[in-house]
């Protein structure tokens, strides 16, 4: 076992046990509040949060984090943890069991591990660098599609495209796929990487939803990249794909 994958092992354990806190929220009556933003949090993203920064400490010295409610800290170190304590909080209030907790390592600003636990549906997608992405210990990977006239193409939050500008762009897609359809957040990125879906667009996103999801997404095969085309996860747009979609989504949005 090498360093790396023992990192993802370590840093599994973690998610896995920190998912249970967010779980043990769902479908209970708990306060929401509303940050300057505009999005919601509960004590679950709080207190699923807090038990994930304090296990990556204790395991981890050294690293940086980065998280949704709780900020930044050790930005400046070579490796720098990402984590969305539960990404697809609006699923989550609602009680739809959509939603996840999510862990990514960044060094020197790339990915190059990514954890998702989607606690209500039983499942962990892993991967790292070279190691490949798995899901309950089975090896996925994406569709081979190459035309999206024959692809199944997943959205994020519709009014998100007309707030980046991509209104038109959705338009094309709806016109142009097989099929399209609203399975959000990191749910829908996961359907990418077993072949259930073969495209995801979200229009906005921040650094922490998406540090993992690209590195499981890379190690199954596919394609990631934003709005602009560049392969990064350091801008707000994150599109994910099977290998030889990305010229024609592109081309679709504009």
């Amino acid at each position: 076992m090498n360093e790396l994958e023992s990192i993802l092992n370590t840093a599994t354990q973690i998610a896995e046990t920190a998912s249970e806190i967010a779980l043990s929220y769902f479908r209970q009556k708990i306060l929401i509040e509303m940050k300057e933003n505009m999005t919601p949090v509960t004590v679950a993203d709080k207190k699923t949060e807090e038990n994930i920064r304090a296990e990556l400490n204790l395991a981890f010295p050294g690293f940086g984090i980065c998280g949704e409610e709780f900020g930044e800290e050790g930005k400046e170190h070579e490796l720098v943890w990402t984590v969305d304590p539960i990404d697809g909080t609006k699923s989550f209030i609602k009680g739809i069991p959509l939603f996840g907790t999510l862990i990514g390592l960044l060094q020197h600003g790339e990915p190059i591990l990514g954890i998702m636990v989607l606690p209500a549906l039983r499942e962990t997608y892993t991967a790292a660098q070279g190691l490949g992405t798995y899901c309950n210990g089975h090896q996925l990977h994406v569709s081979q599609k190459t035309t999206l006239e024959s692809s199944f193409v997943s959205i994020g939050d519709v009014d998100c495209f007309e707030a980046s500008g991509h209104k038109k762009g959705l338009h094309r897609i709806l016109d142009k796929a097989e099929f399209v359809r609203g399975y959000t957040d990191c749910f829908g990125h996961s359907c990418v990487m077993r072949g259930g879906i073969d495209a995801m667009v979200d229009p906005v996103v921040s650094l922490w939803d998406i540090v993992p999801l690209a590195c499981l997404i890379k190690e199954a095969g596919g394609d990631y990249f934003s709005f602009s085309g560049k392969q990064t996860v350091h801008e707000s747009s994150f599109i994910t794909c099977g290998p030889g979609l990305k010229k024609e989504i592109l081309s679709a949005l504009g």
